[in-house]
């Protein structure tokens, strides 16, 4: 952050970089929540963690066997949640990698029944030094784990886990320990296993040199009970919200004195719809269109020619020598903030507080209105609400029908069929349907299938039929998540989106299966044993495979023999490489009888290491 405004639009920082750990600490685990995500932004986690100086996220991608080491190591590691049917529509080439990563993934539901949006990560860092404390780090955010390009905020916290309980963060573990039961009670999986151990720590964890010159933090969470975050009052108020209505903006707008002490910066198109009597209590600003001329930056790194639009939320309140920053996922909107007759809101959200005196963190002026920030703002002029067409309409009736069916208990059923397994879509529990109204359509795949169009699948979400043929697949092309397509037919609107159901009855040996098809032949596993041994040079294993297997098979030099002297490293060190290059081994031996990707005079190397392999264990 800049020393003028912690709002400088120059202050940017990669997602990624959140989940890098302090000099001296190794990353341990993690627990995220978003209200949606895209596969691709989410694989980009366990790489950087993995591969931790590799900041492109296009060019990570470009390296599935980067992604599929990064996948292995931290599928048991990390857990999200997201908002059930809120997972963006697959990518092919990411499809098959998702396999691994289903278990780190799970969709929830907000219990009030409106939107699961609290943006929040929560990590462990493990000490090199077994005499260092642990640490941790709480990162509550606006933003999605999505590839957008919206200007958001994120307020990251770091500290140390000591012996004393810190009750000021029991909104946050509340959190925690709510998500496992957030999720499908038909198809519910196992909290992950880590899970307690990273509340425990949580629980223990004082916050160190709080940003903004703030003296004070607190956290709340709304949707779960009546506990929550409540909207701010004092005597001058600036809101950032791309999403208002008018019930809250009448509450903002009690108190504070005169309109220039009510500031409120949110999109053009939403204040459209608010009651001209309630947008006059506010002085009101949108984001300059032009904001994208801002600056001209570098193409891998964010900066403000690459804003979309406004997805911050922030309110920043002056109460008599103090400023508040309150700032999260929640947006100026009655489902986040007001709560129904049952005390809690509809949606869940999250919400820290900064606060400290003005002396140090100085005015709404001074904090938020930088020169920087204000070249972003445009005077708001109002027009007319923009009217439904068909199409508008189109698209809310498919919204309805995507969260009836993203809450359906489905199995996805696997039958061996010689070498294919065949794949059967079904309901779990008879009485739960969607009924889709006349003009709807719903068509499903396994997202590894190359059918677009998907099969079917009206009768089933409707209860009309029972069992969905999704066709036959090879047993690494096997994995719970489903390809959504709602059609309306007269406008032709479509939604998609990704939804994951119960896997039920995969033979063993899936995830081995997976591993085959991206190692696929020798010159991919000698590279792979590179990446885990780390002997290519930094960056090398983002290069393209456009160049062909020669082009990388080159830089290891003999192939087999270059790798004789890591191997050796490792075996010294301990470091843990060997144990994973000899279930790597295990894996790969192909059941069918097919002729092994394992090269042959790599294994009588591995051969000679294992005694070695067995001493070293005997002495420990």
């Amino acid at each position: 952050m800049s020393a003028d405004s912690p709002f400088d639009p120059e202050n940017r920082e990669l997602y990624t970089a959140l989940v890098r750990a302090p000099d001296g600490y190794s990353f341990g685990h993690a627990v995220a929540t978003t209200y949606s995500l895209d596969f691709e932004t989410a694989l980009t986690i366990p790489i950087s963690i993995v591969f931790r100086d590799a900041e492109n996220r296009d060019e990570m991608l470009r390296s599935p066997l980067a992604l599929l080491q990064s996948v292995e190591r931290m599928a048991d590691r990390i857990a999200v949640y997201c908002d059930r049917g809120r997972i963006k529509e697959a990518n092919p080439k990411t499809a098959r990698l998702m396999a691994l990563y289903e278990k780190t993934i799970v969709e929830v539901a907000a219990p009030g029944g409106g939107a699961f949006h609290p943006k929040l990560w929560c990590i462990r860092f493990e000490p090199e030094k077994k005499t260092d404390p642990v640490r941790m780090r709480v990162a509550i955010l606006s933003r999605n784990l999505t590839n957008d390009r919206c200007w958001d905020l994120a307020l990251a916290l770091d500290g140390t886990v000591y012996e004393g309980k810190n009750d000021d963060n029991h909104a946050l573990t509340k959190l925690l320990r709510a998500l496992p039961n957030l999720t499908n009670p038909a198809t519910r999986p196992a909290p992950p296993k880590f899970l307690a151990s990273l509340i425990s720590d949580l629980e223990r964890t004082w916050w160190e040199d709080l940003p903004a010159g703030a003296t004070k933090v607190r956290f709340a969470v709304n949707g779960l009970d009546g506990d929550g975050w409540v909207l701010p009052h004092g005597e001058k108020l600036a809101v950032l919200s791309p999403f208002v209505t008018a019930t809250v903006l009448e509450r903002l707008a009690k108190g504070y004195g005169s309109k220039e002490n009510r500031q409120l910066i949110s999109r053009a198109e939403e204040l459209d719809g608010i009651d001209p009597e309630i947008r006059e209590r506010f002085s009101i600003s949108t984001l300059d269109e032009r904001a994208t001329e801002y600056e001209e930056g570098a193409a891998d790194e964010p900066n403000p020619s690459d804003l979309e639009g406004l997805h911050a939320k922030v309110y920043l309140v002056e109460k008599g020598s103090r400023l508040q920053i309150h700032t999260g996922s929640a947006n100026a909107t009655t489902a986040a903030t007001v709560p129904t007759k049952g005390g809690r809101t509809r949606n869940v959200e999250v919400m820290a507080t900064l606060d400290g005196p003005k002396t140090r963190m100085g005015t709404i002026d001074q904090a938020l209105f930088s020169e920087a920030f204000q070249r972003l703002l445009a005077s708001y002029t109002a027009k007319d609400p923009p009217t439904l067409d068909e199409a508008v309409k189109a698209e809310k009736k498919l919204e309805e029908m995507r969260a009836g069916i993203s809450a359906l208990p489905l199995d996805l059923c696997c039958s061996e069929v010689g070498d294919l397994i065949q794949l059967e879509l079904q309901l779990a529990t008879k009485d739960k349907h969607v009924l889709l109204p006349d003009g709807v359509r719903c068509f499903v795949r396994a997202i590894t299938i190359p059918n677009e169009q998907g099969y079917d699948a009206s009768r089933l979400v409707s209860g009309s039929d029972t069992v969905l043929a999704l066709g036959a697949v090879p047993l690494g092309d096997v994995t719970r998540w489903l390809g959504i397509r709602l059609l309306h037919e007269k406008t032709k609107v479509e939604l998609t989106f990704t939804l994951g159901a119960r896997l039920v009855g995969v033979p063993e040996g899936r995830d081995a299966a997976v591993l085959r098809a991206h190692i696929a032949n020798v010159g991919n596993f000698l590279r792979y044993l590179s990446l885990l041994l780390g002997t290519l040079g930094e960056g090398s294993f983002l290069e393209s495979d456009t160049g062909g297997e020669g082009q990388w098979l080159r830089s290891l030099g003999d192939g087999t023999t270059s790798l004789l002297e890591p191997m050796v490293r490792a075996l010294h060190l301990e470091s843990g490489e060997l144990d994973e290059i000899g279930r790597l081994i295990e894996r790969l031996d192909d059941p069918t009888g097919n002729e092994t990707i394992v090269p042959k005079d790599f294994l009588a190397l591995w051969k000679s290491f294992e005694p070695l392999i067995t001493r070293k264990r005997g002495r420990r």
